[in-house]
């Protein structure tokens, strides 16, 4: 298999389609399974929907208008890197998989959406890397904090740079390199996996959304484990359900926080309880009467 790490640069602008980053910088490294480099790939992209460079965009990457218009368009660009790219088995690596998404990104705005499964493979060179060295996977490290992790010379070149950030992300790569880390993290890049790349997950405001089972709202005392009886409305707040439950066993009164969120796999269902202290038994007479809801026990 061909290793392939990839860095992109973009510029992103507000368009007559909405906001789009727009690739200005392809830079690729090739790797072979023994991690030794066996090609390079660079190119600029004459932008064609953000024609002026953000200013931060200039700083931060040293790319100037001049560089780009003397370079070929994304249609081009991208036919000369697929044809460096070839059609063997290959893996895609990026530091994050933010590079991905503006490829797609810009794929789509093209209609050439179908190139994208010229890629293989895609795995995330940054949690590969933070898996080999032990560091969390919830802590995003950064390209130049990780490399400095792991003894990599960084050298001259300024990074920021599409083949700059592509030829240190290889660094890394072949630095830290457990075949372990690397087959629990790479990805089969079919429709499947841009699906699920691109589904953006959402809270559900609406308790009687169809999504939410009505034994969602039936909660059990973390105590004894008998259901609790809902002695409140419920108030959304923060993409949560807040409402106050009570167990008549344990006579313990409950903040529950409800969460539904929706992601590419279904519906994920959370319940935090928090204990009100002190626990006061309410008088009857003093309790409003609240509509009941699905999913009261």
């Amino acid at each position: 298999m061909k290793y392939i790490i990839m860095d992109l640069e973009w510029n992103g602008s507000g368009t007559d389609q909405g906001y789009f980053n727009e690739i200005i910088e392809i830079g690729a490294v090739a790797l072979d399974d023994n991690m030794t480099v066996s090609g390079e790939f660079q190119s600029f992209v004459s932008p064609k929907f953000t024609r002026k460079l953000r200013g931060r965009i200039k700083e931060l990457t040293h790319i100037s208008n001049d560089d780009l218009k003397k370079a070929p368009g994304f249609l081009t660009a991208f036919r000369q890197f697929r044809a460096w790219l070839g059609d063997g088995d290959n893996c895609m690596l990026s530091w994050g998989n933010s590079d991905i998404q503006v490829l797609y990104e810009n794929l789509k705005r093209y209609d050439m959406l179908d190139e994208i499964y010229a890629i293989r493979h895609y795995c995330d060179a940054q949690l590969m890397c933070q898996m080999a060295m032990d560091i969390p996977l919830t802590k995003q490290v950064g390209l130049s904090a990780f490399a400095e992790l792991a003894g990599v010379e960084i050298g001259d070149d300024p990074l920021h740079r599409a083949i700059t950030d592509s030829r240190l992300t290889a660094k890394c790569v072949t630095k830290v390199f457990r075949p372990a880390c690397f087959e629990a993290l790479v990805r089969k890049a079919d429709r499947e996996f841009y699906e699920r790349m691109n589904f953006k997950s959402y809270c559900l405001q609406d308790l009687g959304d169809e999504m939410i089972h009505p034994c969602d709202l039936m909660t059990v005392c973390p105590e004894c484990g008998h259901y609790m009886k809902r002695i409140s409305g419920y108030v959304y707040r923060n993409k949560k359900h807040y409402a106050t439950y009570r167990c008549k066993f344990c006579k313990i009164t409950y903040h529950v926080a409800h969460t539904f969120r929706v992601t590419y796999d279904g519906l994920e269902h959370k319940a935090v309880c928090n204990r009100v202290e002190p626990s006061v038994e309410p008088a009857s007479d003093n309790v409003k009467q609240i509509p009941q809801v699905v999913g009261d026990a």
